[in-house]
């Protein structure tokens, strides 16, 4: 796979703030995907040079926060329990940042059933509406549910589960298919690269 995501430490990890605009008397780095400020202009169109950087802003700055921190959970205890409303919304919103790149209205809907692994496809709406919102506007969840493991996507009694630890794996995995995807279709690289300059414009220097 041309763009599989890789979450080992990189040889420089530092940084002068932890995201958003530079402050102070620090001098900016070249390129730290944290920093949208230092982000490359977006090109014309998209090529490769393109995508990898794109890889990399969701390989340091989303994904492998997110795996930082269950990399850490996990040194001292066997699963997420007791860290599942922390990571799950991160997740989630590490799923809309994503999929706002490629996908418009139902971004993320659209995204899961294009990339995720396919037993969540008939699951994507609910997976928006039910651990999205509910996560990320009400702490709680309320029709559905999660376990701190790697259980795989089902129904339980009418309702749908997963474990977070499969969601994070189907959403790594998801991201590496669409960055894949995204050097041949016309559609997503429009897109991308509208969200990319919107968003690296938008940047306090």
């Amino acid at each position: 796979m041309k763009y599989k995501l890789n979450f080992s430490p990189k040889l420089d990890v530092s940084s002068p703030s932890v995201t958003g605009a530079i402050v102070g008397t620090a001098t900016p780095p070249s390129f730290a995907a944290w920093l949208p400020s230092t982000w490359p202009a977006a090109p014309a169109t998209v090529d490769e040079n393109f995508v990898f950087t794109l890889k990399r802003v969701f390989e340091e700055s989303i994904l492998g926060e997110i795996e930082n921190v269950i990399s850490d959970v996990r040194r001292v205890n066997p699963d997420l329990q007791h860290r599942g409303h922390v990571i799950g919304i991160a997740l989630m919103c590490a799923l809309t940042a994503i999929s706002s790149y490629g996908y418009r209205g139902q971004h993320a809907a659209k995204f899961i059933r294009k990339h995720f692994r396919a037993d969540y496809h008939s699951h994507a709406e609910e997976i928006y509406i039910q651990y999205r919102n509910s996560f990320m506007h009400h702490w709680n969840l309320f029709k559905v549910s999660v376990y701190p493991d790697d259980r795989k996507i089902k129904l339980e009694g009418g309702a749908i589960s997963f474990g977070l630890l499969d969601f994070s794996q189907a959403l790594v995995q998801a991201t590496q298919d669409f960055l894949e995807n995204l050097e041949s279709d016309a559609t997503l690289q429009r897109n991308t690269l509208k969200r990319y300059k919107d968003l690296r414009d938008s940047a306090i220097p």
